[in-house]
């Protein structure tokens, strides 16, 4: 009876353990990076992977990507950079990264001129801003609320007055900012940039094989989905070009 019972609790203690090591994503990221540490590139992106599955992970992306770039996997190194910029878009090291990267694909588009105004919005909800956004709604929520809780206490006019127009002010700024961090979370869930995975792929002007060949995409390249298909995506390049690409050599950022 005591043998089955130590049995059943040992059985229990390495699921447990298993377990906690599969959902402990600061363990697998930290086994991740003695992997590429010690030049295991594979390894390593293997488990920065099992942790991008789960969680939205600045690191682990970025790490993706140069282990990716070790590998010379330029496609696969543009998308989890890409990912990263998503996610702290102000990071001089993706940007160098990127750049890095992209100075090893094929094909080079030139992107139209940009929209200032367009591009101060862009960067404004950008979607590695949504945590910065999320903790300016939450400060001024708490001080917009707390000023209109001690205006109950406070005796004279002046400073009622005064706190009651400090807690309209913030409390509109937490408003403003929870708008900015939905738009930043929104700009994360409908991201429509992909890069092609596929050492060359034709972009045809209808869906499907049948169609003429505009141009050849390489692999790295990115692109915009504007329209979708069973098979076949309609993209736009940086350059304005547009036309149908395979789904199967793209994947999304």
């Amino acid at each position: 009876m005591m043998k089955s019972r130590l049995s059943s609790f040992l059985i229990v203690s390495m699921i447990q353990v298993t377990v906690w090591g599969q959902l402990n994503p600061k363990a697998q990221f930290e086994s991740a990076n003695a992997a590429y540490t010690s030049g295991d590139y594979a390894a390593a992106i293997a488990g920065y992977e099992s942790i991008v599955l789960d969680h939205m992970h600045f690191e682990s992306e970025f790490n993706l990507g140069n282990a990716h770039y070790k590998l010379a996997q330029w496609g696969p190194a543009i998308l989890h950079y890409e990912r990263a910029a998503l996610l702290s878009p102000s990071n001089a090291d993706v940007k160098t990264n990127l750049a890095l990267a992209n100075a090893k694909i094929k094909d080079r588009i030139e992107s139209l001129p940009s929209n200032g105004i367009l591009d101060i919005w862009e960067r404004i909800t950008a979607p590695g801003r949504y945590r910065f956004w999320a903790r300016v709604m939450m400060l001024a929520w708490t001080l917009g609320f707390g000023a209109l809780a001690w205006r109950i206490w406070v005796v004279r006019i002046e400073n009622r007055r005064l706190l009651g127009s400090s807690a309209t002010v913030l409390i509109a700024v937490g408003l403003a900012a929870m708008l900015m961090t939905r738009m930043a979370s929104l700009r994360i869930e409908s991201s429509k940039s992909a890069i092609v995975m596929a050492a060359e792929s034709a972009v045809r002007n209808e869906p499907g094989s049948n169609g003429m060949t505009l141009f050849m995409l390489h692999e790295g390249s990115k692109v915009t989905v504007i329209e979708r298909n069973t098979s076949h995506w309609k993209v736009q390049l940086a350059n304005g070009n547009t036309g149908w690409i395979s789904n199967e050599d793209l994947t999304e950022v």
